[in-house]
């Protein structure tokens, strides 16, 4: 399995999956949902707001994932997860499982090989990034015998793909580095 650091914005990445943190209300409206919904327009937000009213609930529960595979998105699959609390609270054991998750749904799919992620819970919540890395390396090890083929993790920041860079390094698991 090929895995990647890249320095992008992650919506003009190719690859069959996409999985990002959102918030409990499902608001597209920081970080990589405020890029999908600008990029791609209302329809991402709109088929949000009715899987969460389709529940008869006004908020999502933290650990929780919604999925769209709509026809002409660019992604085969999106993952929308929630990975934080509304005080801004990241637990490592809640992205350890949003990521097994992601893994084990597209491990599933004969359409899904690549798959392109953010930092869960780094940017909008207080995870840091070495920790998500870290969660990140051990979920790939698991899911090495699988079809999937390529992980890449994007950070449109700088300074964040750096520190990314950084914790590569002290890991086992081997990231290769664009930007």
């Amino acid at each position: 399995m090929k895995r990647v650091l890249r320095n992008t914005d992650i919506t003009t990445v190719a690859a069959d999956a996409l999985i990002y943190s959102t918030n409990v209300n499902l608001m597209l409206s920081g970080g990589v949902g405020a890029c999908l919904l600008k990029k791609f327009g209302n329809d991402f937000q709109d088929d949000l707001y009715r899987q969460l009213g389709s529940s008869n609930r006004r908020y999502a529960e933290v650990g929780e994932i919604f999925i769209s595979n709509r026809p002409g998105d660019p992604w085969h699959l999106i993952v929308h997860t929630i990975a934080t609390d509304p005080m801004y609270h990241t637990k490592p054991e809640t992205v350890s499982s949003l990521v097994s998750r992601f893994f084990d749904i597209c491990s599933s799919r004969a359409d899904v090989r690549s798959l392109v992620m953010s930092p869960l819970g780094a940017g909008y919540g207080d995870l840091d990034l070495p920790l998500f890395l870290k969660i990140v390396s051990e979920v790939t090890e698991r899911f090495e015998h699988t079809d999937i083929a390529e992980v890449i993790i994007c950070c449109d920041y700088e300074p964040s793909y750096r520190e990314l860079v950084v914790a590569s390094e002290s890991i086992n698991t081997q990231w290769e580095q664009e930007g």
